[in-house]
């Protein structure tokens, strides 16, 4: 009876681990919408932009902390000039409290802030640029994958059409240099399907180190991402002043203007106010005053110096922005119409012709009209005119999400 017992646990056990199994191996399977929120959540590079972002809200309100008082206890012997060797004490407690002029603590408050807006700027574009890396990252994924799809129903063609060849060379019906050709072919289909399995994990291996906390096996979600409706090319030159980068150049130069307002103002920064309280033996004085600092000897010209040279790079930097962004939008429009016209010709003519001419060579070989090379050539222009058409899409995407990180505006969808 315990044994039977023993046998049902361990059948129970058995088929438990047996349903569990699938599951413990199935792969995870992410879309992309999912991948750019995991990103945004766990890649380290937001993490340094949040964590400078808090810095700089610290920074605000140390700007508004106000100076702390400083107070001052001597004390000591006092000796009487008219009773030689008579001695007592005296004692004095002082208290300063430094004062900024409202314009200082306007202005340090001011350059805080605007230290503040260059930070939050900051995770802005790292976030943004992060997501656009990450979209071409999924789509070379897919490309990869498509073409491994194409290479792997090529491979399993040429199988077969090297069983056939070897069969009819075996019983003579066909020299034997059909079967050397077939053999050839087949040797590097299964080298480019090889290939194409490296280079879809060296992608996913990029994707994988983008997000930072990904399984070291998952796959993707095979759909493909839309694409907004592109504006012309003029539209897209207007709005280049969205892009992150340039808007981080402005912060830039706003915090620079409040740096050299703040150098200014520190010339002649505040006042020191004093109260002192003296107890000696025969006297006690309380005295109530200022201190005042005297720009004499230095006048902070060469921070002042420092600012203003600070803004004049801040405008440089800025209009060398503008000038990159231009170049490229132009440039990655100009892809984006090549992609396009070379999808049109694929679409139009191109694969339609390549399939029409592989259907009547592969027609002619059964028929033995003509020979295992001709149908082997037809079918390899075949399989590249498909490749290239596979190529010429992801290309539109491509220089899509050029033109996307360049006017700081999402054009491919998930």
């Amino acid at each position: 009876m315990l044994r039977n017992t023993r046998w049902r646990q361990i059948g129970k056990l058995l088929c438990f681990y047996l349903c569990l199994s699938p599951l413990a191996n199935a792969e995870i399977t992410f879309d992309l919408k999912t991948l750019l929120d995991k990103a945004v959540d766990e890649n380290p590079m937001m993490a340094v932009s949040k964590a400078q972002t808090a810095a700089a809200a610290a920074g605000i309100t140390a700007s508004r902390a106000y100076f702390n008082p400083d107070l001052e206890i001597m004390g000591g012997p006092a000796r009487y000039r008219n009773a030689p060797g008579t001695t007592n004490q005296n004692y004095g407690i002082t208290i300063s409290q430094p004062l900024d002029f409202p314009g200082t603590r306007t202005s340090r408050r001011e350059l805080a802030e605007q230290q503040f807006n260059y930070a939050e700027k900051g995770i802005f574009t790292t976030s943004f640029d992060l997501r656009n890396q990450i979209k071409q990252a999924y789509l070379n994924v897919l490309l990869r994958q498509q073409i491994l799809g194409m290479f792997s129903a090529n491979l399993s063609l040429l199988q077969q059409i090297q069983s056939k060849v070897k069969r009819k060379v075996e019983i003579g019906e066909a020299p034997r240099y059909e079967l050397i050709k077939a053999d050839t072919e087949l040797l590097a289909a299964e080298r480019d399907y090889a290939s194409a399995q490296t280079r879809i994990e060296e992608a996913k291996a990029i994707l994988r180190g983008m997000i930072g906390n990904m399984p070291d096996s998952f796959e993707i979600n095979s759909e493909l991402p839309t694409i907004s409706t592109l504006p012309s090319v003029i539209e897209l030159r207007q709005s280049a002043e969205n892009n992150p980068y340039l808007q981080q150049l402005f912060s830039a130069k706003d915090s620079a203007e409040a740096k050299l307002k703040l150098e200014q103002a520190l010339r002649f920064p505040g006042l020191t106010v004093k109260s002192d309280f003296t107890q000696d033996p025969d006297l006690n004085t309380f005295r109530v005053g200022v201190v005042l600092p005297l720009p004499v000897w230095n006048r902070r010209e060469g921070q002042i110096a420092q600012a203003a040279a600070g803004i004049e790079e801040a405008d440089a930097n800025i209009k060398l922005q503008q000038q990159v962004l231009r170049k490229e939008i132009d440039s990655a429009y100009q892809r984006t119409v090549i992609a396009s016209n070379q999808l049109k010709a694929f679409e139009n003519g191109l694969l339609n012709q390549s399939e029409a001419t592989l259907s009547r060579a592969e027609a002619a070989y059964k028929f033995g009209e003509r020979g295992i090379l001709e149908y082997l050539d037809a079918q390899r222009v075949n399989r590249d005119v498909r490749r290239d058409y596979l190529i010429a899409k992801f290309d539109y995407f491509f220089s899509v999400l050029q033109i996307e990180r360049f006017i700081g505006s999402d054009l491919v969808q998930p």
